[in-house]
């Protein structure tokens, strides 16, 4: 299932520490979204709701943490997702 990813956004959410945010990336179109997980507006509801619905199939959520993630790091989480 290659495709083509936006690596620098795959690297920034890798690198991203605000928990205030979860990263997924878009199967479809290989970007990145920064969904908020702490706003109830109606928009960011329907945002979280857009990609649990396509969670696995056409979403894929990227765990931030790695302070200086390499791309090494950004293969190995493709890989573990079987993006590659």
């Amino acid at each position: 299932m290659a495709g083509s990813y936006n690596r620098g956004q795959i690297q920034a959410a890798l690198a991203e520490t605000n928990p205030a945010y979860s990263f997924y990336l878009d199967l479809e179109t290989g970007e990145v979204l920064k969904v908020p997980d702490a706003d109830d507006s109606p928009d960011a509801e329907a945002l979280r709701n857009r990609v649990m619905d396509g969670y696995g199939d056409r979403f894929r959520y990227i765990p931030g943490g790695n302070p200086a993630p390499s791309n090494a790091d950004i293969e190995s989480w493709l890989e573990a997702e079987g993006l590659l």
